[in-house]
């Protein structure tokens, strides 16, 4: 168990690294292309309820896919790191119902209205390394692998093409993904 465990944090402490040296424009165009992508699957354009995470620092950005939704006319759903530390689901209307919370992360106000699981049509998901049978490593916490493990909707990651390898360390209680979409590609994982 402490080998997969620093096997783990070593990928995790690479993808750090190379996420930090990111230059800021090819990072912001290949969101761009990441989006596109994720925008042209059916399973984007049928989902009415869209969960999605705030893209902080180094991940594939976020921030315009919220406002599309929103433009769209879709519900949005973003989480929420609560003070008994479990991770919870609003909706919001605007970009501007976020604020900063736990992390520097952006999350909705206190005021905002609780989302259920069983509602959503689609959640993207953030991650650091993942492998094309959808196994996903996130930061370490297991906010996501628990939020994931009540969600019945089609769950897709957003990476850049550098966080996908030959295979990715897990546990009992990681929680996969159906689809990863980056620049390159989109991978079906079986």
């Amino acid at each position: 168990m402490q080998t997969l465990l620093a096997e783990k944090n070593r990928l995790r402490e690479l993808i750090r690294i190379q996420r930090c040296g990111l230059d800021p424009v090819w990072k912001s165009q290949t969101s761009q292309l990441i989006l596109a992508r994720l925008q042209a699957l059916p399973a984007f354009q049928r989902a009415g309820i869209v969960h999605t995470y705030v893209s902080l620092r180094h991940e594939v950005e976020t921030h315009e896919l919220i406002r599309q939704l929103l433009h769209l006319q879709k519900f949005v759903v973003v989480p929420k790191v609560e003070p008994n530390g479990e991770l919870q689901q609003y909706f919001i209307k605007d970009f501007s119902d976020l604020q900063t919370g736990a992390y520097g992360i952006l999350e909705p106000a206190s005021d905002a209205h609780r989302a259920s699981v069983a509602q959503f049509g689609l959640v993207v998901v953030p991650g650091l390394a993942f492998d094309r049978r959808g196994n996903r490593l996130g930061a370490g916490k297991g906010y996501y692998d628990r939020f994931l493990a009540q969600v019945q909707a089609p769950k897709i990651a957003l990476a850049f093409a550098f966080q996908i390898f030959e295979e990715v360390p897990v546990e009992p209680h990681d929680q996969r993904v159906d689809l990863i979409v980056t620049e390159k590609e989109v991978i079906a994982c079986s």
